[in-house]
């Protein structure tokens, strides 16, 4: 295992030698040469994630106005055995995320297999042959204290090497879009000075040819729309110069539907960070309002949901109040506060602290807490107690696990002595609690259980009826509902059965 790569179905793939490398380099030059010569430039997406892999497709899918591609692009990942396996994957024209979007499977095969203008690559040369490079590098923010989101820190190391790369090997006239959602001030006070210092490194004259930086971020929701999310839907940017800006917005409009979604641009890079952190933070504090507000529904006899939708019931005002649930995943606004909250410290040095967006963060974080504290007033003692959890992704009908609450869940049941099992139908490995197998089959947790958690909102759930549920478990469980995934008539109906039941926000039901 040493030289392998494990996809999570559990494949093997050989991560390259360098003579494969080398054979990869020719193979790479000619490919580009061939694309050149059709009239297209080259793009290279850098990082093959959930937004950075299909981000390239929708790259690779546009077309100009007689319906030819406009791009070739090359996805590079790391050769790495945590993710190298994305690459063979990736150019069998198979997506390597799990979606309940069919435009994801149809998009790879199409840009892959039928219109031969992406392909995958782990060999960091690439990046010379390019024009433009789209930046996904994952970046996380450290929070070293569960609930104390206030001791959280931005880890730039990855992504300041995967910069440094950039700058080690891009022409002058290429163009670095960061796609990734940064601290606000990186563009300018990171990456910038970092390629202007490999830029020097090589003899380029800076005062000549100044790095081309833009930064756009990404709105990418992984579900139903996952695609659309990307290609129809607005988007911010901004760049350090009138260059960067001039061809960003050149590449956003030959991609992005912007006659429907047009572009906004803002003054500086500075502004267009400071708006995705501000946008994602606003969400956060938007539901740790609605967490707190839901215990209390619970203490009153009040159903919040119902409550909710008859507030949300004043469009344009108040249309946009969002629900509770088991708690906040993801990988936006788990951290993106944390991120602002960071870099005003610093990258700007500033005094002071963004207090209500980190007390939002450390309330979001703690709610699956919340969820426990619903099954002890049922059973106190949980001890050997047979729980399933149905849903460890972050969000229903995908399989993206980063941050997902249900893993704050597992953990402090286990705590608690808990048995616990997890199902989930989009999720083959969960790497952030290896030690859990996640089952795909409801008969593997089911059978003998006391509690039965609801949650995630994945379709298959919602649509289980309560005598099948009971006839898999062979017992009378506990049902929780983590946010309104069951109906007030399908909750009578499992206590018909003889079931409890406890929801979040939901005080009406007991």
């Amino acid at each position: 295992m040493q030289n392998v790569s494990l996809a999570p179905d559990g494949t093997e793939y050989q991560i390259p030698t360098e003579e494969e490398n080398a054979r990869e380099r020719e193979t790479l030059i000619k490919i580009t040469e061939e694309q050149r010569a059709l009239g297209r430039k080259i793009v290279a997406v850098q990082g093959l994630g959930f937004v950075g892999c299909v981000m390239a497709t929708v790259v690779a899918d546009a077309t100009d106005k007689n319906g030819e591609p406009i791009y070739f692009v090359h996805g590079h990942q790391r050769a790495s055995k945590r993710s190298f396996w994305k690459v063979p994957v990736i150019n069998s024209g198979e997506p390597p995320v799990s979606s309940s979007d069919p435009e994801v499977p149809q998009i790879f095969h199409r840009t892959v297999v039928e219109k031969k203008n992406f392909r995958a690559t782990s060999e960091d040369s690439v990046y010379s042959l390019v024009d433009i490079v789209v930046v996904d590098i994952q970046l996380d923010a450290t929070k070293p204290s569960f609930g104390e989101a206030e001791k959280g820190f931005c880890d730039l190391l990855a992504f300041r090497e995967g910069i440094r790369m950039l700058g080690q090997h891009i022409r002058p006239d290429c163009l670095v879009l960061v796609e990734t959602t940064v601290p606000p001030g990186t563009c300018e006070k990171v990456v910038k000075p970092i390629l202007e210092e490999e830029f020097t490194k090589r003899g380029i004259d800076i005062a000549v040819n100044p790095p081309l930086v833009a930064h756009s971020y990404e709105r990418v929701m992984p579900g139903a729309k996952y695609v659309a999310s990307i290609r129809d839907f607005w988007r911010v940017f901004s760049g350090v110069n009138q260059k960067s800006i001039d061809l960003c917005r050149e590449f956003l409009s030959n991609v992005l539907d912007v006659d429907n979604y047009p572009l906004t641009q803002l003054d500086n890079t500075n502004a267009s960070e400071l708006a995705k952190t501000m946008e994602n933070t606003y969400r956060a504090v938007n539901i740790a309002l609605t967490l707190e507000w839901a215990r209390f529904a619970e203490q009153i006899g009040v159903d919040i949901f119902k409550v909710r939708e008859a507030i949300r019931k004043r469009k344009g005002t108040h249309d946009n109040l969002l629900r509770p649930s088991l708690g906040v995943g993801g990988y936006c606004l788990t951290k993106d506060p944390v991120l602002a909250n960071w870099a005003m410290q610093t990258l700007f040095g500033l005094e002071g602290t963004l207090g209500m967006a980190i007390r939002s963060v450390n309330i979001n974080d703690t709610m699956p807490l919340h969820t426990i504290d619903l099954i002890k007033t049922v059973i106190p003692e949980l001890t050997d107690v047979n729980v399933a959890v149905l849903g460890v992704s972050y969000l229903e009908n995908v399989g993206d696990t980063r941050h997902s609450p249900s893993k704050v869940l597992v953990e402090f049941l286990r705590k608690e002595f808990a048995k616990v099992l997890t199902h989930d139908p989009y999720v083959e490995t969960w790497p952030e609690l290896e030690d859990s197998q996640v089952e795909s089959d409801l008969q593997a947790v089911l059978p003998g259980a006391d509690v039965v958690i609801f949650a995630v909102g994945h379709d298959q759930y919602k649509g289980l009826k309560p005598a099948e549920v009971l006839a898999i478990c062979g017992t009378k469980p506990l049902i929780v509902d983590c946010s309104n995934f069951l109906s007030d008539e399908t909750i009578a109906e499992y206590k018909k059965l003889g079931c409890q039941v406890r929801g979040v926000g939901k005080g009406h039901i007991v």
